[in-house]
């Protein structure tokens, strides 16, 4: 497992991984799963922008109907600007794969998640862990 550059700050516990795909991306019938978790294999890696070596991975990715989607854990983190451009950026691709960007939250980091939804013109569809 290989992670981000800008997503080595935020650690995400495997369990919650687990659970994402578990209650959310297997529950959906999606396909061609990849997520940052053992037994998958490592979405690909998104660069940041065209002039730079730093790049995203997605939490998580997977299709249904030929849309892709992305996943990510809705957490708390104290570099929210790095979490804002990912967020943005996942869901700008997911868009424009028809698909969408699921921000998966666990118990605890709701007001954070939706404060930055509120804040910033990011498309996203929030579900509980």
């Amino acid at each position: 497992m290989e992670n981000g550059i800008l997503t080595e700050a935020q650690q995400k516990d495997a369990e919650l991984i687990e659970l994402l795909l578990e209650k959310i991306v297997k529950k959906k019938g999606f396909e061609n799963i990849c997520a940052t978790a053992e037994g998958y294999e490592t979405p690909a890696k998104i660069r940041r922008g065209k002039d730079t070596e730093e790049y995203f991975i997605p939490d998580c990715t997977g299709e249904v109907n030929g849309r892709k989607s992305y996943f990510e854990l809705g957490m708390k983190s104290d570099d929210e600007r790095e979490l804002v451009t990912k967020w943005r950026l996942l869901s700008s691709l997911a868009n424009y794969k028809h698909g969408k960007l699921y921000l998966a939250v666990p118990r605890g980091h709701m007001a954070f998640t939706n404060r930055i939804l509120a804040d910033y013109p990011i498309q996203a569809e929030v579900v509980k862990l």
